[in-house]
């Protein structure tokens, strides 16, 4: 009603300005317009997607609407990291490929919101702060089907994906029996599984030449192993955690199964460099959080570093995440390139000599993918 009455004080304001040949063309713009402005204020359906802390999900993962029909999309980030949603028609296939095409945005990353530019997006909402809130008005599409969505951050494309179901009747949906990522299992018989939480367990693994490793099983079936002593990642591997039986059966110390099917992440010893990539630098390991995505904190040569590591969409790599304090100089990540497929946002990668180069000015957050082919 409000908005009726203040339409007729704006028509009767334009009818004293415009001649009466231009008033009628005028006001049937004005009508439409602000009908249209009216009915986008009122969306047929208006969904809420949250976070669940700290485990790399979408919550709800699963939302039905109805073809052709307005839609208010909210991102509410309860998280600690930084999430957007990307949603777009295609399968699974096709999120892979758009998470491929934010990381290679590199540098303009993070200005773009790692939302790329292409046709298959229905729609998008950009970076959103951790405790902030973000959304966008979009039309259902008409054809009745599944469309994805996915958080196109760096790392996070594995596990943080959705469905949009466009049906005729969205209530006739069973939301609660539909689930996209893994939840995992409980460990018994010495095996350790992944839940809904990331699982970091301190082990001697068989055939690993260190006494501070420090394997991290991710919720989807991701694990690695981090050397504390080397401050790299030794390994990665996917589908199911650890056996501990032997370290169990001799009370302590005996070695270690990993579980699944291992790939090669192509680390070098001390892979971060600063200033100079070919010297080894003095380090100091700072330990490690377990609040949400697991966090490792070192030093490089007086440089503070944290780091994460979360899979890639092809199941044969990791996705390093840097978060480097006051360098001043460049860095340098050392990869040794046989058989492997590496992108950056920062920096430049360099096959020949074997390292990723970062710019100091680039440093201070910025991922790197390695990917065995």
């Amino acid at each position: 009603m409000r908005l009726f009455t203040e339409y007729l004080l704006l028509v009767s304001l334009i009818k004293k300005k415009f001649p009466m040949k231009y008033f009628t063309s005028f006001i049937l713009i004005l009508f439409f317009s602000i009908v249209r402005f009216a009915t986008a204020e009122k969306p047929d359906h208006e969904i809420v997607i949250g976070t669940r802390h700290g485990q790399l999900r979408f919550s709800p993962e699963v939302f039905a609407v109805k073809p052709d029909t307005q839609v208010k999309l909210i991102l509410d980030n309860s998280d600690e990291m930084i999430h957007n949603l990307v949603l777009a028609k295609g399968s699974s296939k096709e999120i892979e490929r758009l998470s491929n095409l934010a990381l290679k945005l590199g540098e303009k990353g993070m200005e773009m919101g790692f939302v790329p530019e292409d046709p298959s997006i229905i729609a998008a909402i950009g970076l959103v702060q951790p405790g902030k809130k973000a959304s966008v008005h979009f039309v259902a599409p008409l054809k009745i089907g599944d469309y994805p969505f996915v958080c196109t951050f760096p790392g996070h494309s594995l596990t943080m994906r959705g469905v949009m179901k466009v049906v005729d009747d969205p209530s006739s949906v069973n939301l609660a029996e539909i689930k996209i990522a893994s939840i995992g299992t409980t460990p018994k018989n010495g095996v350790l599984d992944v839940g809904e939480n990331a699982r970091v367990v301190r082990v001697h693994i068989s055939g690993v030449d260190s006494g501070r490793s420090i394997a991290v099983g991710l919720p989807g079936g991701f694990n690695y192993l981090f050397d504390a002593d080397k401050l790299m990642v030794r390994m990665g591997w996917t589908g199911s955690f650890l056996n501990v039986s032997r370290d169990r059966r001799s009370r302590g110390g005996g070695p270690c199964s990993i579980l699944g099917t291992k790939f090669e992440v192509g680390s070098s010893e001390f892979p971060l460099r600063v200033g100079n990539a070919n010297k080894f630098p003095i380090v100091r390991f700072n330990g490690y959080s377990r609040l949400g995505n697991p966090e490792f904190k070192y030093e490089i040569d007086g440089v503070k570093v944290s780091q994460t590591t979360t899979g890639s969409m092809n199941g044969r790599g990791l996705t390093y995440g840097f978060k480097v304090m006051n360098a001043t100089t460049d860095l340098y990540f050392l990869i040794k390139p046989e058989g492997m497929r590496v992108s950056t946002t920062a920096g430049e990668w360099e096959p020949v000599s074997g390292y990723v180069r970062i710019p100091a000015s680039e440093s201070s957050n910025f991922f790197i993918s390695v990917e065995q082919i």
